[in-house]
């Protein structure tokens, strides 16, 4: 069985920040998208780094990228065991079965669907999470049909409300606070285009089938709508270790951790989790 120093699972700011960051050491990064970059390669907006778009970003955080790294590009990690061996599979990787010293989980967080909320109805085309939509545009080229009613006033609620509207389309915000959420620049928005917001409100119902006609809220009114983005917030993605407990060769960083607002801080969290990782091995490298 192969053995590696270090795995790290997420080709995300994270996993690449960490994986620059184990110096000397016998690393294996396994992603499970065809490239690194993790959620940065669909995001076009600026505001990473000094006003750079997620592509940019990512671009510059894989300068100078160690070559003596392997990469396990397509390839997912299908379970971790206590021994310390990981079971992959993956296109070109193949599925086997490799032992490591220490892990450092970098999965990144996951969105909530509208499964995982307290709405009626059926479960009609043009039901998307705000992530997805963001992948559907930025890199299939895909616009969907308006109007669109965006669930959460968050910062992706506000971004995706943004691009939505910058192709034309009339867009709502619900927001079950009695304000707008996410930051300053990403609000600004709501003053450069015609994007309603309703606040102190949520969707209870959906209607329509096989495709998605509208959608009432908790007050009563119903929106017509023919894309319904759900931008209710993100959840870390630990579930891949959530059974080990806490042993003193897994590391955790980035928003799998916890969900951070800025690039920045995932990007230094991930670079001190690759330092620890590396002098925790000591004589071993």
């Amino acid at each position: 069985m192969e053995h590696y120093d270090i795995l790290i699972i997420g080709g995300g700011v994270a996993g690449i920040a960490a994986a620059k960051a184990a110096g000397g050491a016998r690393v294996l990064l396994a992603e499970s998208r065809p490239q690194l970059g993790g959620v940065l390669l669909q995001c076009a907006h600026h505001g990473f780094g000094k006003d750079k778009s997620g592509t940019e970003y990512a671009a510059e955080l894989l300068q100078d990228f160690p070559e003596e790294i392997t990469l396990a590009l397509n390839t997912t990690v299908l379970s971790v065991s206590e021994n310390r061996t990981a079971l992959l599979s993956g296109r070109g990787f193949g599925r086997k079965r490799i032992g490591f010293s220490r892990l450092i989980l970098a999965t990144g967080c996951r969105e909530i669907p509208m499964g995982a909320l307290p709405i009626a109805g059926t479960r009609p085309k043009g039901v998307y999470t705000a992530g997805q939509m963001q992948e559907l545009m930025n890199l299939h080229g895909f616009v969907p049909e308006g109007p669109a009613v965006i669930l959460g006033s968050g910062d992706l609620g506000l971004i995706m409300a943004r691009q939505l509207a910058q192709a034309g389309i009339d867009v709502t915000l619900v927001e079950k606070k009695d304000s707008c959420g996410g930051m300053t620049r990403n609000r600004r928005c709501l003053e450069e285009y015609p994007i309603r917001l309703l606040c102190s409100d949520t969707i209870r119902e959906v209607r329509g089938y096989p495709h998605i006609t509208g959608c009432v809220t908790a007050s009563g009114e119903c929106l017509p709508c023919k894309t319904l983005l759900i931008a209710a917030g993100m959840v870390p993605e630990r579930e891949l270790v959530s059974h080990l407990g806490n042993p003193d060769w897994l590391h955790i960083c980035g928003n799998c951790c916890a969900v951070h607002p800025m690039v920045e801080a995932v990007a230094n969290e991930g670079k001190q989790a690759g330092i620890a990782a590396t002098e925790k091995l000591g004589g071993a490298l």
